[in-house]
Formats: structure tokens, C-alpha cells, sequence
């Protein structure tokens, strides 16, 4: 039963990878047409504008999200379908009313904000007009993580597809069409409002239409705050512990340099994305575990090592192709931001070894005062080490990016234990060490590679370098056993092209695997 439904989780989590990597490719795309349009200037004006908005979004909903999805998938599991549909629904409403308010609240004190939090107030009648995106964003949201807790993964990742394609169609014409940074924000409002609405007038639709009214709104919201409270808190500290560094960037980086630090942080997006996506799909999946009382620990170490094993390789290669990758995509005039981008990249390593499983984990299971705890912990360290190692010790942008990768490890490390000391769930230490050692083998070896001349080719090379050591290795030292690559092919088997794809790495995987145990009997 537990392996069943990790195999289902990492399904999910597959399906809205699929969606999300293409709504992130897409995204890519618009971010480095707009980026070289604007310059790095005018991209740090952009990317700036974003913040305060993206502040007042972490106070949406008061714990709303992770409410819906927990509900609605456990009631799903145990039959109580009309519940389900009654609480999304009162959710929905709710996170719409609170989102309006906000939006409110960020347009009339735009000009405040920026003056006291980023000290440019230049930049008001931009965070004026990004103020939208909180509602935009409010309605977005809800859709894909409402079709989440309904295990409609795929409505999910097409929602978020639908709104980096609309970007990509407006952002970039209304920048060609002289508007600047002004163009660029619109066409980031627009498509959060278009998708979102299309999304929530599906979901209706196909899966909440036909119960008969909205009651019990009121106790809906609050068993809504005692659950989803305690998440709530720790992705606001989280939350803004990580703008705490963007305010700080802020007061000391001029627009180019934060345009050069946003343009490497880009690239980890999707590294980000299909944390998030594993996270959201594991999610329910834990929630169903909780009600049908399956094996915790063997479900718990199934989904851990299906996300070190996908993420390890992605974040690493990421550090060895910088160079190329930033200059191939962005040009010449970003080259600054390579060394941005290995740092970000190490940076955010714990998230490839449980940092992403473990409030998934604790949420499914309703410990949600454990994921608060694993978020305080995060946003401390990070609020208490961004300006000591910035501004005290003097190392700029270096120090917060040294202070995220310490805010991660400190919450990787609290929330081991804490899976360990009251759900009994370990973490497969064995393959985490095989799996980070494969990964730095891969990543000498690009590194002491010949550097060809041309961009594309260099880039190339060293994909083609890191990611066959890679998928060679780990078998070979058995940090991938054959059931792992059994899941991995049942959860790679749809689509079919992907399936195609990915039954050729296994077959030669497989193989490997076959001749370590010939081997190992051998000496036996």
C-alpha cells in the first residue's frame, strides 16, 4: 500500500513536473527576451517592482492553501466527496476576499513601501501597477492548488502553462512597442488574471458545480486557521526572511547588480519549480497514507530518494555549466552574474536531500506545528546571518547568498530530526552520500574538460559530460537500486513520449545494475 501510493505521489509529482518545467521553460524564455530588451538596469527596475507585491502575497489566505489540499484529498480518500467539495469551495471565497484586500493595501501604500523598505521611491508607480499581480496571483493560486488537493494534476500544471504563455505573447511585444519596464509588468499582470480565471471557472465546472450552496463558511475557516495556521506562520517567516535579502540587495546593489543577481537566481527556478511540484503532489499523497494508515517510513524513504535522485544531478550541473549557460542565453553583458549563479546553485542543495520532502511530510500527516518549526528555524538563521555576513563582514552579495545556503542546511537538518524523533521516517543516508560523491566526480570532470570556443557546443559538452558520468555511476555504486529504477519507470511511463525517452537511460541503467550484482556474487 505504501509503495503504491509513493508510486502515485511521484506520479503526480511527474505529471505536474511535466507541466511546470514547460510553464518554466516558458517563463525562461520571456525573462531572457525581456532581460536582454530591457538591459540590466531596467531588468533590476522590473525585477524590483515584483517585491512588495510579492511581500504582501505571503499574507493571502491565512494558511488557505495547504488547508485546501489537505482536506479535500482526505476527504476524497475516506468517501466524504460533498465535503470536500463544500470546504474548497468556502476556501476559494475566502482566499478571494483576502486577496482584494491586499491588493488594495499594496496600490495606496505603494508609495510608502518603497521609500521605507527599498529606499527608491522612484519605483512607486511601478509597484502601483504590479499591485494587481496580488489579486491576479490570489486567483491563480487557487485553481492550481485547489485542482491539487482534487488530485487533477494535470489541470494544475496546465494553469500555470497557460499563464507563461500569455507572458510570453504580451511581455515582450509591449517592451518592443516602447514601453519599457512598464510593458513588461503589464503583460505579467494580465496573464496571472487571464489563466487564473480560466483555471477556476474549469475547476468549477468539472468538479464543484452541483453542490447545492456554500454553508458552514464560518467553521469552514476556522478548522481552515487551526490547520493551516501553524504552515501559514512558517511560509510567512520563510517568506520573508528570503525578501529580507531582496530589501537588503535593495538598500545597498544598484538596479544593474540586482539585475545581475536576479538573472542568475532565474536559473534555479527550475530547480524550485519541481521541488514545488514534488512537494504539492506529495502532499495529498501523505494525506492518503494518514487516512488508509499505510507504512510511513517506506513511503517517506520511496519519495526521499526519488527526489535526490532527480534534483542532485540538476542543482550540480547547474555549478559546472554557469559560464556558458549565462552567456549563451543572456549574452555578454550578464557575465557578471556567473558567479551569482554557482553560489545560488550550492545554495539551495539541501532542498535536493529532504528539505523539500519534509512539509509535505509533516502537513500530510496534520503535524503541522512541525513545519513550523522547520520554518522558523530557516527564517532565524537567515534574518540573523543575511547582515552579519552582507553588511558586518562585508561581503555584499556573496554573504546573502552564503546566509541562504545556511538557512537551508540549519532547516534540512531540523526537519531530519524531526521526521526521525516523532514519525520514525529516516532519511537513506547511504544514497545521499553516493549520490552528492557521483554528482562532484561529474562535476571534475567538466570542469578539467577542454573548453570549446563556441558557446552552444561548450554547453553541450558539458551536459552531455556531467549527465553520462551521472546516470553511469550511480548504479554502479548502487546509490539506485532496481526497485528504485522499477519506480522510476512506472512513474516515467506517461506520457508515452516521455516514456519512450526515459525506458532508454533505463534499459542501460538496468543493465548496470545487473552487472554490479553479477559481480558482487562473483566475490561472494
Amino acid at each position: 500500500m505504501a509503495l503504491d501510493i509513493a508510486k502515485r505521489s511521484v506520479r503526480g509529482s511527474l505529471i505536474l513536473f511535466t507541466s511546470n518545467l514547460a510553464a518554466t521553460a516558458v517563463n525562461a524564455i520571456t525573462i531572457i527576451v525581456v532581460a536582454r530588451l530591457l538591459g540590466a538596469t531596467n531588468y533590476g527596475i522590473y525585477s524590483l517592482a515584483l517585491v512588495i507585491p510579492s511581500i504582501l502575497q505571503l499574507f493571502i489566505g491565512f494558511g488557505a492553501l495547504p488547508a485546501v489540499v489537505r482536506y479535500a484529498a482526505y476527504y476524497t480518500s475516506i468517501g466524504r466527496e460533498d465535503e470536500a467539495k463544500r470546504f474548497t469551495i468556502n476556501v476559494m471565497i475566502f482566499l478571494f476576499v483576502t486577496g482584494a484586500i491586499l491588493t488594495v493595501v499594496s496600490f495606496f501604500l505603494a508609495g510608502s513601501l518603497c521609500t521605507l523598505l527599498l529606499q527608491r521611491p522612484d519605483l512607486t508607480p511601478y509597484v502601483q501597477l504590479t499591485s494587481l499581480t496580488v489579486l491576479g496571483t490570489t486567483i491563480l493560486q487557487s485553481a492550481t492548488t485547489a485542482a491539487i488537493g482534487w488530485n487533477w494534476m494535470t489541470l494544475s500544471g496546465s494553469t500555470s502553462a497557460a499563464q507563461a504563455l500569455i507572458k510570453l505573447a504580451l511581455a515582450p511585444l509591449l517592451v518592443l512597442a516602447g514601453l519599457g519596464a512598464t510593458g513588461a509588468l503589464v503583460g505579467h499582470v494580465v496573464s496571472f488574471f487571464l489563466a487564473g480565471t480560466i483555471g477556476v471557472a474549469i475547476l468549477y465546472l468539472r468538479k464543484l458545480r452541483g453542490f447545492g450552496s456554500v454553508k458552514g463558511f464560518a467553521a469552514d475557516v476556522k478548522m481552515m486557521n487551526v490547520y493551516g495556521l501553524p504552515v501559514y506562520a512558517g511560509s510567512v517567516l520563510t517568506g520573508l526572511a528570503t525578501y529580507f535579502v531582496y530589501v537588503l540587495l535593495s538598500r545597498t546593489a544598484s538596479y544593474a547588480v540586482f539585475g545581475y543577481y536576479q538573472a542568475a537566481a532565474n536559473f534555479t527556478v527550475p530547480v524550485t519549480v519541481l521541488a514545488a511540484a514534488m512537494v504539492s503532489a506529495l502532499f495529498p499523497a501523505f494525506a492518503s497514507i494518514d487516512g488508509v494508515k499505510a507504512d510511513v517510513n517506506s513511503a517517506f524513504r520511496h519519495a526521499y530518494r526519488f527526489v535526490a535522485y532527480l534534483l542532485t544531478p540538476a542543482i550540480v550541473s547547474l555549478i559546472a555549466g554557469a559560464g556558458p549557460l549565462v552567456r549563451l542565453l543572456y549574452g555578454p553583458g550578464y557575465s557578471a552574474s556567473v558567479p551569482y549563479l554557482q553560489l545560488l546553485a550550492l545554495a539551495i542543495l539541501p532542498i535536493a536531500f529532504g528539505y523539500s520532502v519534509h512539509p509535505a511530510f509533516f502537513n500530510g500527516f496534520g503535524r503541522t506545528k512541525l513545519t513550523l518549526v522547520l520554518y522558523v528555524t530557516a527564517s532565524v538563521a537567515l534574518f540573523l546571518a543575511a547582515p552579519l555576513l552582507a553588511e558586518t563582514c562585508g561581503l555584499g552579495v556573496d554573504g546573502l547568498i552564503y546566509a541562504t545556503f545556511l538557512s537551508y542546511f540549519v532547516a534540512w537538518a531540523v526537519g531530519t530530526y524531526l521526521a526521525y524523533r516523532y514519525l520514525h521516517a529516516a532519511l537513506d543516508i547511504r544514497s545521499t552520500v553516493k549520490i552528492l560523491l557521483v554528482s562532484a566526480v561529474a562535476y571534475v570532470a567538466v570542469t578539467s574538460a577542454p573548453q570549446s570556443p563556441y558557446l552552444l557546443l561548450n554547453l553541450v559538452e558539458n551536459l552531455v559530460v556531467f549527465f553520462g558520468i551521472y546516470v553511469t555511476l550511480t548504479p554502479l555504486v548502487r546509490a539506485v537500486t532496481k526497485s528504485d529504477l522499477d519506480l522510476v519507470g512506472l512513474t516515467l511511463s506517461e506520457p508515452a513520449l516521455l516514456g519512450k525517452l526515459a525506458s532508454l537511460f533505463l534499459r542501460y541503467e538496468r543493465w548496470l545494475v545487473d552487472l554490479t550484482r553479477a559481480e558482487i556474487k562473483q566475490q561472494k
